[in-house]
């Protein structure tokens, strides 16, 4: 089996359809990441002295009747923040409703569930003025905490190789695939075995049985960090002092065409040996994300509720919004 068919699962055109298929969902991922990360920066920019005024001084600013949690820019971005929070739940409310689940996959939806989570809590930061007291703080805290949490869940999510059709691999398929990239490796002559073992390795499944779910995911996250030094090695190992200083010690790409062949088998194997050895932890560790997540995210949707509730009718004054 090919590379092509080992990460695709199907042939020919059914695998250039999804190619084309995935590239449409990651440029739609780039531009709302993008959109998310200029209005961002465009509030930082145009409220920086705003917000790094005293509290007591605010109300003499300039910007005070846009900026303040009322203010023409402050409630819009609540409102804003707040809709964007609401639509996180869709990811989980596809799976009740059809016509939602009928449009992409998991990882599509979770890969707009991630952007919303992460840009949520920093409008809602800039509409409450970095101010954080009564329900609406409880609340902020509470996103603060699902948006953490997230960030969290998406990596061990990362961790479960999954098939075209979103259901797990077992444990047999990703031992096939494993030993089918080792194959392809065994077929080169540039590197030698030690070298090849020293960029691969992993740790030993005795041993990931033996450690708790938190230092799980710390060895996980280090692993990752570590490869990129490790591939780094071995184009060290296969260049001239040259291509080393113009590679920054084997970081970026050497642009032979052999060294880069052999590098993402590596990197392929190693992820998917990574993947193998942590499977049952990750599996685990991510019903227990869920456990966790999931009510935060509700006692949030049910202070942001209440606090609008009480603003509505109270007025902005009485909450702070002044």
């Amino acid at each position: 089996m090919n590379t092509t068919t080992l990460k695709s699962g199907v042939p020919g055109s059914a695998a250039a359809a999804k190619r084309a298929k995935e590239f449409g969902h990651n440029v739609r991922v780039a531009i709302a990441a993008a959109a998310a990360f200029l209005l961002v920066a465009v509030i930082a920019a145009y409220g920086a002295n705003y917000y790094a005024l005293p509290l007591g001084e605010r109300p003499y600013s300039d910007k005070y009747e846009l900026l303040k949690p009322g203010g023409a820019i402050g409630l819009k971005l609540g409102i804003f923040g707040t809709f964007l929070f609401f639509i996180i739940f869709l990811y989980a409310f596809r799976k009740i409703i059809p016509w939602l689940g009928r449009y992409g996959t998991a990882k599509h939806w979770m890969d707009f569930h991630v952007i919303c989570g992460i840009t949520a809590p920093i409008l809602i930061a800039f509409h409450a003025s970095f101010k954080f007291r009564g329900i609406a703080g409880v609340a902020f805290w509470i996103m603060v905490l699902v948006a953490i949490s997230g960030f969290i869940g998406r990596y061990l999510y990362a961790q479960i190789p999954r098939s075209l059709t979103a259901a797990e691999l077992s444990l047999t398929d990703l031992r096939l695939s494993e030993q089918e990239l080792s194959d392809a490796l065994l077929g080169q002559a540039l590197y030698s075995s030690d070298q090849l073992n020293r960029a691969l390795r992993v740790p030993s499944p005795e041993h990931i049985k033996h450690i708790g779910a938190l230092r799980a995911v710390g060895e996980m996250i280090v692993l990752d960090f570590e490869l990129p030094f490790r591939v780094a090695g071995l184009r060290r190992a296969s260049s001239g002092f040259g291509t080393k200083l113009l590679t920054l010690g084997g970081l970026l790409s050497s642009g032979r065409t052999e060294t880069e062949y052999i590098v993402r088998l590596v990197r392929q194997k190693r992820s998917l040996s990574k993947r193998v050895v942590f499977l049952g932890q990750s599996q685990k560790l991510l019903h227990l994300w869920h456990v966790i997540h999931r009510p935060f995210s509700y006692a949030f949707a049910v202070l942001a509720i209440l606090h609008i509730v009480v603003v509505l009718g109270l007025g902005f004054g009485s909450m702070g919004f002044r």
